[in-house]
């Protein structure tokens, strides 16, 4: 491979937009856009101390799979609430108006791995089964 295009090659990927999150999911997966993507909504939990002990933050994420992508999919429909679900893709951002009048930044994760996590005793997750359509990377 020639220097000029190792150059071009790492200026393509300068700027990445990896996005990897776990967490379990609030709701069953569902089905939109007659069957085109998997809708999921994600809850992670990030415990920190602080005076009065430990405390836990959760955050919620939306995250959308394409039928395209079928191995992902196919792990993605079949997730119920409660499933405990590692996704990697790539975040995609809006700006949206309030009715009170304020912009707002929506963010939605596109995902092109899913796996499926199961707990086992000790509520520890475990992976039971990967799913990726990971695009080709240098």
């Amino acid at each position: 491979m020639s220097e000029q295009t190792k150059e071009n090659q790492n200026e393509l990927f300068a700027d990445t937009n990896i996005s990897m999150k776990s967490g379990r999911l609030v709701k069953d997966a569902e089905l939109i856009a007659n069957g085109k993507f998997v809708r999921m909504r994600l809850a992670t939990n990030k415990q920190y101390e602080s005076d009065d002990g430990v405390k836990t933050l959760v955050n919620y994420f939306n995250v959308l799979v394409s039928s395209n992508l079928t191995d992902a999919f196919a792990q993605a429909k079949d997730l119920k609430k409660g499933d405990w679900a590692y996704i990697k893709g790539e975040d995609n951002s809006k700006s949206v108006d309030t009715a009170e009048g304020y912009k707002e930044t929506a963010v939605t994760t596109f995902a092109y791995k899913v796996t499926k996590k199961k707990a086992v005793q000790n509520n520890e997750p475990q992976p039971e089964t990967v799913a990726q359509n990971e695009p080709a990377m240098p």
